[in-house]
């Protein structure tokens, strides 16, 4: 098995582990911040989750463009592009969407947004779900 999907398959489980645990506990804990700290929470939690989720998505990024780019088996050719579109709509729902709202967040608490984030944030929580169950069906495929 290569070790960049291998590295990819890793990033993937940690990226729907993490996605998963902010969509139904921390972004709904949200509500729970008094008005006047949470500026002061979101300015905290944006830096910290900062750290977990930036080198996550670059490394989901990277070694999906590898395994699609570097693809010389025509038989996985569907499976590389479809995981790469994937990768791609995720950084598009993170920056045309849930980076917005965050930005407007930041400024102070706003419970309609805040509901906003939550829905929208299901986007990112089924695709990167479905980028999970992709690659446990493509291992599945290498292992044959």
């Amino acid at each position: 098995m290569p070790l960049i999907f291998l590295i990819n398959l890793v990033i993937s489980f940690i990226a729907t582990g993490l996605i998963w645990t902010i969509q139904l506990v921390h972004y709904p804990s949200m509500k729970f911040i008094p008005k006047d700290k949470f500026k002061d929470f979101h300015t905290f939690h944006s830096q910290k989750i900062s750290i977990l989720a930036v080198p996550i998505m670059v490394i989901e990024l990277v070694t999906s463009f590898l395994l699609f780019y570097r693809n010389t088996n025509n038989a996985y050719n569907d499976f590389v592009l479809i995981n790469f579109i994937i990768i791609i709509l995720i950084w598009a729902s993170t920056f045309l969407l849930q980076v917005p709202i965050h930005n407007t967040l930041s400024m102070n608490k706003n419970e309609k947004l805040l509901d906003r984030l939550i829905l929208t944030n299901w986007i990112r929580t089924i695709l990167w779900t479905l980028r999970s169950i992709l690659m446990v069906c493509f291992l599945g495929l290498l292992s044959i």
